[in-house]
């Protein structure tokens, strides 16, 4: 779902380089801003391909539980631990054994001011009437001091296509463990609200103090099977660490919680149903600074998942081991090892109606990125080892494929480079409208409007800067004599876009008597020697010869170029008037058409931002190409909103809707630049602020500009300081993909080369060739030789092998298809792994 909320207009000005008013003091986050985590964020059943494995890049579990039929449901997080978190859910009906892509998403959108809105914490739970539960947290930044625990619910989780109910707030604070149901029928749910050291980023520091007495470990209370929630109570945990508390009800009515600190765990127990809790203090239990599983089986057993032995704290997150207690917790039994890899961490799981106990957990979130499942039973945990036949072990629920695009935006800034090609001084410091291009030669060249100190002015000039190393060292800039005279209608003279196709390069520009709104008028002129003569200027066509400005031109992938403009036909009241007498309101955007390689022109496109016919702004539009051959308009839209606004043309650019619509993406009123990288993938130079022209950042996409994955901040202000705006970046991709070349203005005055390091594209995979037959991995770990196996005629596979000849003493069979070897995990209803064909038990005798 995309918001957008009216809290800081874009800056318009009265010309489209003309700055906007300096900047206020610094000011707190607007509470407007802050409540965008107050509005509800419907999942997602329908994700598109960027939230599959291979387009994600990071997996932390959040918890699984099964339903009444038996279907399985995990979630997890992506996208980090941090302000960028969403939540992914898949299922499975088998069991565990093979789960779907992700059918269920959480991804709250940011805030138009670039403040981050992201879920990250919560959990699956099924409770006593078979209904599924979804709890997720929602937070404005990383965290804001409040954010907030969320519901949704699902009456048949088991149905084809699931309905999820509208999403409720339940409270403050953030939930990671599941509700426990107490004797007497109420539901207890356990809720952190954090402390003020892990608020950020740093302009919300400040936010929430009335919350401050409530920053602790709470417990909330529903006695009405979840219609209402209640805090009942809660405890201070002292070195408190997300408390990540987890509450068990045990056998004399108390009831204990555990929580996370730095130092490991601490414990509390109440005798009123959570009303009341004793002082928190450290458990006996030792643990490192991690989540813990904590439930009461069916047997009435206490089942605990932690790191390493009863009395361990292990130095990393390793050893994620399975006890049981049958005294309330005074001692413990047993220690199954999940898993000892280190990087193994947050377990979460249910037991079935059979007994048997399922575990999820995370593997190296950030590298490996697995979400992995393990199945055992309480004699497996006692005994030690996973020996019954049910039994599985590092089953993949989840493995995320995608590219780091954190990790790869850092490795990409070391690569740039940066060079200032002009630094004017008063009384002619005048910077605006940089516009980068490769000529037919190979040089470059940078056509910028210069003169004067402010913009429009009757002393503004095209001026050209030329490179021959590829942007190392630059030419004086010159004048640019665009065969106009720099006097009457046509003294003022600026570059408004640069087009090279072939051996031609073609310039546009406009002149006016003084100002815009004064004998506005449109040119284009070409040269087939790389600018070194230029034939005469020739007005554009139609109604764009006056008061339209050209923009960065497309060259789609049929061959055709096309050029977005934005044109101001004045109000409806003046429409009988000559063009350059109307009130300059109104503009309209839409692009100009060629299919002789920019020889003869035809105009398409009359797209409004608003109906208000006395709306004056500027607008830039810029545009890009999508695979499925939609041509997509950004437009930049003065004091509506701080954010860019869009149109779609679906044929190609011949035909587009009458009113833009508004986008995500935040703009203070700015031209903003998109660049074709591919298909599909395309690269987007902007301010991303809605008050302030500063930073200059390079967002990329890779799905036709529904989504940015990529973002990088270039230029995080401008070298004047804080208040010195950074402005309209444009330039050219180089040919090999792996370099975006563009120049901007540095607060009107400083003219800056910049080439930024392009992201690696994803590849699409591969046609599949037929698999060899590999046995898939039946069993992991040191222990394991001697197979050997056979096929039945049915297909399947049958594999012996023995597991630790001297001390587990097991001889196992797997059983799969064809289809399942090639896969690397179980896919068919007769797959089996691990099934026990001989447990020794007796005493070794001699060798």
């Amino acid at each position: 779902m995309t918001r957008f909320l009216l809290l800081a207009a874009a800056l318009g000005s009265p010309a489209p380089c003309a700055a906007p008013a300096a900047d206020e003091p610094p000011a707190r986050v607007p509470r407007a801003v802050l409540d965008l985590a107050l509005e509800p964020v419907p999942p997602n059943t329908a994700p598109g391909k960027q939230y599959t494995a291979a387009e994600l890049d990071y997996a932390m579990v959040i918890g699984i539980d099964r339903t009444p039929k038996g279907r399985l449901w995990a979630a997890w997080v992506a996208g980090g631990d941090s302000e960028k978190g969403l939540f992914v859910a898949a299922s499975s009906d088998d069991d565990g054994a093979t789960w779907t892509e992700p059918r269920l998403v959480i991804d709250p959108k940011d805030a138009p001011t670039g403040l981050a809105r992201r879920a990250l914490v919560g959990n699956f739970w099924t409770d006593p009437t078979g209904r599924l539960w979804l709890f997720y947290d929602q937070s404005m930044g990383y965290f804001d001091g409040r954010a907030g625990v969320w519901a949704v619910t699902c009456d048949d989780p088991d149905a084809e296509r699931p309905v999820w109910s509208a999403p409720r707030r339940i409270w403050h604070g953030a939930t990671l463990n599941k509700p426990t149901v107490l004797k007497d029928g109420d539901w207890l749910l356990p809720v952190s609200l954090w402390t003020r050291n892990k608020i950020g980023p740093a302009a919300l520091r400040e936010e929430f103090r009335d919350l401050d007495d409530l920053r602790m470990a709470n417990v909330l209370a529903s006695p009405d099977k979840g219609k209402t929630w209640e805090r009942r109570g809660g405890v201070k945990v002292p070195d408190s660490d997300f408390d990540e508390h987890t509450v068990v009800e045990l056998s004399d009515g108390r009831l204990w919680m555990l929580a996370r600190t730095t130092r490991g765990l601490a414990e509390s127990f109440s005798s009123d149903k959570g009303a009341t809790w004793t002082e928190a203090k450290s458990s006996a239990l030792k643990h490192t600074n991690s989540r813990v599983f904590l439930r009461k089986l069916a047997s009435g057993k206490l089942l605990l998942v932690k790191h390493g032995k009863i009395d361990e704290r292990t130095p990393k997150r390793s050893h994620l081991t399975a006890f049981l207690s049958d005294d309330d917790g005074k001692t413990w039994k047993g220690g199954l090892v999940i898993d000892e890899r280190e990087g193994v961490s947050y377990p979460d799981g249910f037991q079935a109606p059979d007994g048997s106990i399922s575990v999820i957990y995370d593997h190296n979130r950030a590298k490996d990125r697995e979400i992995l499942l393990t199945r055992f039973t309480e004699d497996d945990v006692l005994a030690g080892k996973f020996a019954s036949p049910r039994a599985r072990a590092r089953v993949m629920v989840h493995k995320a494929l995608g590219v780091n695009r954190s990790q790869q935006a850092a490795a990409d800034a070391k690569q740039d480079r940066t060079t200032v090609i002009y630094d004017g001084k008063k009384p002619n410091s005048m910077v605006c409208d940089t516009t980068l291009r490769e000529l037919p030669d190979g040089s470059w060249a940078l056509f910028f409007l210069a003169g004067g100190d402010k913009e429009p002015s009757p002393e503004n000039y095209t001026a050209v800067s030329r490179s021959t190393d590829g942007g190392k060292t630059w030419s004086e800039a010159k004048p640019l004599d665009v065969g106009f005279p720099r006097e009457g209608n046509t003294i003022g003279q600026g570059p408004t876009e640069v087009l090279v196709v072939g051996k031609r390069t073609t310039l546009f520009f406009s002149t006016h008597a003084k100002h815009w709104s004064a004998q506005w008028r449109s040119w284009v002129m070409h040269s087939d020697d790389s600018g070194r003569t230029w034939t005469r200027p020739e007005p554009l066509p139609g109604r764009l010869k006056d008061r339209t400005f050209v923009r960065p031109h497309l060259v789609a992938r049929d061959g055709r170029i096309l050029l977005p403009f934005q044109h101001y036909v004045g109000p409806d009241a003046d429409k009988e008037k000559p063009p350059l007498d109307r009130a300059f309101t109104n503009p309209r955007l839409g692009v100009l058409i060629s299919g002789d390689g920019g020889k003869t022109w035809t105009e398409h496109g009359n797209v409004k931002l608003t109906d208000d016919d006395r709306y004056f702004g500027w607008a830039e539009p810029t545009i890009a190409e999508a695979a499925d051959g939609r041509i997509v308009m950004l437009i930049r839209a003065d004091k509506l909103g701080g954010v860019l606004y869009a149109a779609e043309s679906k044929d190609g650019g011949k035909t587009w809707p009458d009113l833009a619509v508004k986008t995500d993406i935040p703009n203070p009123g700015s031209k903003a630049t998109l660049f074709q990288l591919d298909k599909d993938a395309v690269a987007l130079l902007h301010n991303p602020n809605p008050a302030h022209r500063s930073p200059l950042a390079l967002w990329v996409s890779f799905d036709g500009m529904k989504t940015w994955p990529y973002r990088r901040v270039l230029v995080p202000e401008s070298s004047d300081g804080p208040k010195g705006r950074i402005n309209y970046p444009d330039g050219f991709v180089s040919a090999d993909r792996q370099w975006l070349h563009f120049a901007y203005d540095d607060n009107r005055h400083r003219a800056v080369f910049y080439s930024a390091k392009l992201p690696t594209q994803p590849q699409p995979p591969k046609p599949k060739d037929d698999p060899p037959l590999v046995p898939p991995p039946v069993s992991t770990g040191p222990g394991v030789s001697y197979s050997d196996g056979v096929g039945a005629a049915d297909g399947t596979v049958h594999l012996v092998y023995d597991f630790e000849r001297t001390n587990a003493k097991q001889i196992l069979m797997a059983t799969f298809t064809e289809a399942l070897s090639a896969a690397g995990k179980p896919a068919a209803d007769k797959a089996r792994l691990r099934v026990v064909v001989n447990q020794a038990t007796g005493e070794r005798k001699g060798n």
